[in-house]
């Protein structure tokens, strides 16, 4: 009869392992499945940028001034950084239709969709394996 009873509390901590781990799962997931959908892309390519004026970081740093080649023209524009030196080079995006203001940001190194889902699932599984010990150190510790 003990057996049957041992057997009978396992149950609730099996179920409740269980919907934790989905539950983990679909909040990890989730995130990616949603912005999937609605990433909007904004046509930009890539130049080369030269520091012309440094500005130092602080609350109210509006951002390095560059000069930036654009189809035969230097242009003049504002960086999305701080602290460079005078006469840096910088890769830098600029949007594909750059008129009045311009404002240029650093070359985005933009993990794949594959790359982001492999970094979540690894978080499950690291998470779902954390859960699993536990409840397994719980179960040691009822007999």
């Amino acid at each position: 009869m003990g057996s049957t009873r041992g057997s009978a509390s396992v149950a609730p901590i099996l179920l409740a392992l269980g919907v934790l781990g989905v539950v983990v799962a679909g909040v990890t997931v989730w995130p990616l499945v949603a912005a999937s959908g609605q990433q909007e892309k904004v046509a930009e390519r890539k130049a080369t940028a030269v520091v012309v004026e440094p500005r130092p970081c602080g609350a109210r740093a509006a951002g390095d001034i560059v000069e930036v080649q654009l189809d035969g023209q230097t242009r003049r524009a504002t960086f999305d950084g701080c602290g460079h030196t005078r006469g840096q080079r910088l890769e830098v995006m600029v949007p594909a239709r750059a008129a009045g203001d311009l404002r240029v940001t650093p070359v985005k190194t933009d993990e794949s969709e594959l790359e982001k889902l492999a970094r979540r699932t690894n978080i499950v599984l690291l998470t779902l394996a954390a859960v699993a010990g536990g409840g397994f150190g719980v179960l040691l510790g009822r007999r």
